[in-house]
């Protein structure tokens, strides 16, 4: 059983915009081709970055050269190709195509 109520009621939304204050950001694919030279040996990698612009790229390249490069003292790292993933591939098309 409801009771009819008397007199204004509140509701809990909120009555500024809800985006206000807050900066939307979609993060994307990038591919990173670097090379990198240690100790007279060169490495070559193909990296997937997630990141919302170039800048997060580069800080999240500098991660992981810092992850996977800790304990040598002098790394020498050339960028050959940086560029955002713009293609999806359906997986539907290589099924049944490919076994391992």
């Amino acid at each position: 059983m409801f009771d009819k109520v008397e007199g204004p009621c509140n509701t809990m939304e909120s009555k500024s915009d809800e985006t206000e204050g807050w900066k939307i950001s979609t993060t994307r694919s990038w591919m990173v081709e670097y090379t990198v030279e240690v100790d007279e040996e060169s490495n070559r990698h193909l990296s997937m970055i997630e990141a919302s612009d170039i800048t997060n790229v580069h800080h999240q390249l500098l991660r992981e050269l810092r992850k996977l490069y800790q304990t040598s003292t002098k790394v020498d790292v050339t960028v050959h190709r940086i560029e955002p993933v713009t293609t999806n591939t359906d997986a539907l098309y290589f099924e049944g195509i490919y076994a391992p």
